[in-house]
């Protein structure tokens, strides 16, 4: 069952394969009388979806496929499986300085609780070791920083 009363789209597809739009058939794109027909709908769908790089008459069965985001058109022009891309270099670097940043703040955030801790209870020596600590954790963090960056 298509979940629809269509049984045709013209849709356009970029050069990932991904649909960037679809109109309705409401013909039977295979009968040669209608031939004048598709040309016009596919010239009509050409000027609407600019970032198409393919247009494509599909049955809604495959239309349905594509509309999930998890089917492209595949190189044989059928829904073929998407498959993410790998991240690139600076995408992977930015995962790692976002996850650095977060371990360096929850790790500095402990440290000035148990410093207001100490502060309010008067502990000097406490103090003085977590102002320690605090001092090697920027240090730690910034050297990390740096290391990611070169």
């Amino acid at each position: 069952m298509n979940g629809t009363n269509v049984d045709y789209y013209v849709s356009g597809f970029d050069t990932a394969g991904k649909r960037v739009g679809s109109l309705i058939c409401d013909f039977d794109p295979n009968k040669d009388k209608n031939a004048e027909k598709l040309a016009a709908l596919k010239e009509k769908a050409k000027t609407l979806f600019t970032d198409a790089a393919v247009i494509d008459v599909v049955s809604a069965s495959d239309y349905n496929q594509y509309l999930t985001g998890e089917y492209v058109r595949g190189a044989d022009g059928k829904p073929a499986a998407y498959v993410a891309p790998e991240p690139t270099a600076e995408e992977q670097k930015a995962k790692k300085q976002a996850e650095l940043q977060s371990t360096y703040e929850a790790d500095k955030e402990a440290l000035m609780k148990y410093y207001l801790a100490a502060s309010l209870a008067g502990d000097a020596d406490t103090q003085t070791e977590l102002r320690t600590e605090l001092t090697n954790l920027d240090a730690q963090f910034d050297a990390d920083m740096k290391a990611l960056n070169e």
